[in-house]
């Protein structure tokens, strides 16, 4: 591992956030996205560019603070943060060239380099380049054309990085309606890529949804929202801000960074923080803006496209009815009413939306003519979720960020007009909406792979969440990989036959909760339980009597088994046991779902296309620090 050691203090100084309290809110409309029509196929070639944009933000006199960001844009035309959204049409494919027109003068967020990046990429940065590349997230595309972390090119593909193939990707839009997106996904630098903006939507849509907007059983599009939404910090003249430096404030919060690190941390700044959460709520790129609306029912697409923030969504108007109709990867076969709309606040009433998560959502305003409804958040406020307690809590230590007066509390506003609704649609719990949707067979699986997420540290003493095993198994090359963690560089313990299905199990051994993306699948959720396990010896040694992040070997056999509660007592280390029944937004066709502390997640999945492609926690400081590994489809034609 390669650090550069840049200096101690922040060079640009002091830093003073901007206070969220003193910002506007609900006053600025939301912005519609700017759209690319790709529905009738065709090359795209969309440049990645640095502007100044307005983000909603102003100085104390009221005037406003514009902020400079990264965004994407058709090539002559404007770019704008987030992107465009690119709507495609099922069965139509489309070549997209991304080109990296970013000034040479470096990243606008501060960058470790001590993390796992390449040493190319450590080179284009030290001479004011920056590696991109760009991932169209819950795509079914080829490696090729999938935006793998160590394919990433500079400005000019003047440098590019080892699995760098052509400029050029190509998408096949097989697949049914579903809101997608893109971002950038260069290795170690996903969180200040996107987190200067380089994130846009990707709508695929089908003759399917097509008969229901006909039918009037879903909204029309003049009736469909789509909404990005993004947590932020800004310095005060309205820079984004990411803390880095000893003295940096922690947003939120009275920490700094120096108070996450350990007390004798001597390793290099900038520095990497386990998590970032800002205190400004963006969506569209708009601090806490206002639609204007009539009574009937809406559309609305939401993306979670924050760096390490779940939000549970809730509205502060029970009379507002809320139908769930899809998920990651498109419709779901029944709609599910999560919010029944009999002016009622009733527990459960919330909609999770953790990291890359997608929901769409059908909001019935008919009987909120004259009303302000805001879109709540309940989450957690400045700190990682960590699941719910039996009676519905949030786990652990976390506080509910509910308080009207806190900025992350509040999402957004609808103003509803008076007057009877101008528009109807049919849509109720239980209606038929995919009729195609296709369970998989769990008998149809070839293997079950037992994996692991982890939580060690670094050589500096810092938090590091990784991915791993967990079994005892083999690499692609045959050799042994015992139970445990793996770093990115590690290889390949995932190689999948083309064209086989198999089940991936999902055991989480740290405290927080991580959203698990796989690419290239879409996976349907089996189920998840509880599991219980004993963390209180340290592994590596017989005089550490202390945890390390690994379940201990209880029976002092020398390896670590999985059985489940009810097995003979010290049969097995792990016990797998009650079942965690499954959220709405866990249905349906996945590629993100979270995986709880204490919890096992259970997929199936189907592999059909050849090539290495990653899973990781969609966390982005997560994945950016190690929690991120390399999987590979392999075609068994190549091999004879």
């Amino acid at each position: 591992m390669t650090a550069t050691i840049a200096p101690s203090a922040n060079p640009s100084g002091a830093t003073t956030l901007l206070d969220p309290a003193s910002q506007p809110r609900f006053v600025n409309a939301l912005p519609n996205l700017p759209r690319i029509d790709a529905t009738c196929g065709g090359r795209f070639v969309i440049e990645e560019r640095q502007f100044d944009q307005w983000l909603g933000l102003v100085d104390p006199s009221g005037a406003p603070l514009l902020t400079p960001v990264w965004g994407y844009g058709l090539r002559g035309q404007d770019a704008t943060y987030p992107g465009p959204t690119i709507d495609a049409q099922e069965g139509v494919p489309i070549e997209v060239k991304w080109v990296n027109k970013l000034p040479a003068t470096g990243p606008l967020l501060p960058v470790d380099t001590s993390i796992h990046m390449n040493d190319g990429e450590r080179e284009a940065l030290a001479q004011g380049l920056i590696p991109t590349v760009v991932h169209r997230h819950g795509g079914h595309q080829s490696a090729e054309s999938d935006g793998y972390p160590e394919a990433w090119f500079t400005q000019g593909f003047g440098m590019t990085g080892p699995s760098f193939t052509s400029p050029w990707d190509s998408f096949p839009n097989d697949q049914q309606a579903a809101t997608l997106w893109y971002h950038d996904h260069a290795l170690g630098l996903t969180r200040i890529n996107v987190g200067s903006g380089l994130a846009g939507l990707y709508r695929i849509h089908d003759a399917g949804e097509q008969r229901l907007i006909d039918e009037g059983v879903l909204p029309d599009a003049r009736h469909d929202i789509e909404a990005i939404v993004q947590d932020r910090a800004f310095t005060a003249d309205g820079g984004l801000y990411l803390p880095a430096y000893p003295d940096d404030p922690i947003p939120g919060t009275d920490h700094r960074v120096a108070d996450e690190l350990p007390p004798d941390y001597a390793g290099p700044f900038p520095t990497v923080l386990p998590e970032f959460f800002g205190d400004h709520l963006l969506v569209n790129g708009m601090a806490w803006p206002t639609f204007e609306a009539r009574p009937g029912q809406y559309a609305f697409h939401a993306l979670n496209a924050s760096d390490s923030r779940t939000y549970l969504l809730t509205l502060d108007d029970p009379s507002v009815t809320v139908t769930l109709v899809g998920t990651d990867g498109g419709l779901l076969p029944q709609a599910i009413t999560v919010m029944d709309g009999d002016g009622v606040q009733e527990p459960g009433e919330e909609i999770l939306l953790a990291p890359s998560d997608r929901v769409d959502l059908v909001f019935d305003f008919s009987h909120a003519a004259g009303h302000s409804v805001t879109l709540r958040n309940v989450g957690p406020d400045f700190s990682p979720f960590q699941g719910f307690n039996a009676d519905g809590s949030l786990a652990g230590e976390e506080t509910r960020a509910a308080t009207p007066d806190q900025g992350v509390g509040e999402v957004m506003r609808f103003e509803i007009a008076n007057g009877p609704a101008e528009h109807d649609a049919s849509v109720a719990d239980g209606s038929v909406l995919n009729r195609g949707f296709v369970p998989l067979d769990p008998n149809d699986a070839v293997e079950t792979r037992q994996l692991g997420l982890f939580e060690q540290e670094d050589e500096f003493g810092r938090v590091m969440p990784m991915l791993g095993v967990a079994q005892d198994t083999r690499d692609i090359a045959g050799d042994p990989v015992p139970f445990g963690p793996l770093h990115w560089d590690h290889p390949v313990t995932e190689d999948p036959t083309l064209g086989t299905t198999e089940i991936w199990n999902f055991y989480n051994f740290t405290e927080d909760t991580h959203p698990v993306h796989v690419h290239q699948v879409e996976y349907q959720v089996l189920g998840k339980s509880k599991i219980v396990f004993t963390d209180a010896v340290n592994n590596a040694g017989p005089s550490a009597a202390t945890p390390d992040g690994l379940p201990d070997d209880l029976n002092g056999d020398g390896r670590i088994t999985i059985g489940t509660i009810g097995d003979a007592p010290g049969s097995a280390d792990i016990l797998v046991g009650d079942p965690v029944p499954l959220r709405p937004e866990e249905l349906g066709a996945q590629d993100t779902v979270t995986v709880g502390p204490g919890e096992m997640l259970s997929a199936i999945m189907h592999f059909d296309l050849p090539g290495t492609y990653v899973w990781h926690c969609h966390i982005l400081s997560h994945e950016d620090n190690e929690m991120m590994r390399p999987f590979t489809v392999v075609d068994p034609g190549l091999l004879a």
